[in-house]
């Protein structure tokens, strides 16, 4: 049974994921586990006793702590109750699913990405903006964070596109012919898809690739074979090979095709230091894409 774990905010682009689930290709029967965090200071443990020898070296302190403690449960309260809100929704979309809910306090990316670790999702879920401008900043870097850091496949949903239940859903899925793009595609045959719809596959070399005929016939077998793998499975596959920046590539074919989502593999770096460096398709799409974007990992490794 598939494993999903829904970072849930209350904001609006974390109701436009519950929303985008349900053109997500997700099977009727799965686990979901919605998770709030309420983003609260969270001070190292302090015994009774020091709290007190405190308390009496400044009444100041005390009324902090008791000021931090109140903020503390209204957060927590405010994240019980997004969770409840998210799964009444949830299970309105999905009534086959096995659901819970849990609220974490702490630093948000850091609490789900150690949250996932726990609970080995297939799928983790999170808008890309909170409800207000500061929480459009932080959940953005959060999501960005989250796709970077974690070793599961992420999801990050662009409340932007308003579409009919009933309109075709449109996938765009970025090759390149390496192992994390197979992972893309794999992704997407693993769904169950609704009849009409439609997927492209694009194939981008950006010049740094190997281009002897080697790595350019891996390309077009794995073209290929994802062509024929999921025209196999009932979608509407088409094709396109270019040259230039993936990024820009894939979300200048998701504009004008008014893709529903883009599927790209997900780059694994060794260290911190790479990763400013070097950068990745997968997070420049996660902040410029129009769509939703998903960023499939092996769910082996």
């Amino acid at each position: 049974m598939m494993k999903i774990l829904l970072a849930y905010d209350g904001s609006e682009s974390a109701d436009a994921a519950l929303r985008d689930l349900k053109r997500a290709g997700l099977p009727d029967e799965a686990e979901a586990l919605i998770v709030s965090v309420a983003d609260v200071f969270m001070p190292a443990a302090t015994s009774n006793y020091e709290i007190a020898e405190q308390a009496l070296a400044s009444r100041r302190v005390t009324a902090s702590l008791v000021l931090a403690q109140k903020q503390k449960a209204h957060a927590l309260l405010e994240a019980k109750a997004f969770t409840a809100k998210a799964g009444e929704r949830l299970r309105s979309y999905f009534p086959g699913w096995h659901m819970r809910e849990e609220v974490l306090a702490g630093q948000p990316s850091q609490e789900l990405i150690s949250r996932a670790a726990e609970w080995k999702p297939d799928l983790v879920v999170v808008g890309s903006h909170g409800h207000s401008l500061a929480g459009r900043l932080i959940l953005g870097s959060v999501s960005k964070k989250i796709v970077t850091d974690s070793h599961h496949s992420v999801r990050v949903t662009r409340g932007t596109l308003e579409k009919n239940d009933f309109d075709p859903i449109k996938i765009v899925i970025g090759v390149d012919g390496s192992s994390e793009a197979e992972h893309a595609v794999h992704a997407v045959g693993r769904r169950i898809w609704p009849d009409g719809t439609e997927v492209r596959i694009i194939a981008v070399n950006d010049g740094t690739r190997d281009e002897r005929e080697e790595s350019a016939s891996a390309t077009q077998r794995m073209v290929a074979w994802a062509e024929n793998e999921l025209s196999v499975i009932g979608l509407n596959v088409s094709v396109a090979i270019e040259r230039g920046d993936p990024q820009r590539v894939l979300i200048r074919h998701a504009q004008k095709w008014d893709a529903d989502a883009i599927f790209v593999g997900g780059r694994r770096f060794s260290s911190a230091l790479e990763r400013f460096q070097l950068g990745s398709v997968a997070t420049g799409l996660v902040t410029k894409a129009h769509c939703t974007v998903e960023v499939a990992r092996n769910p082996m490794s």
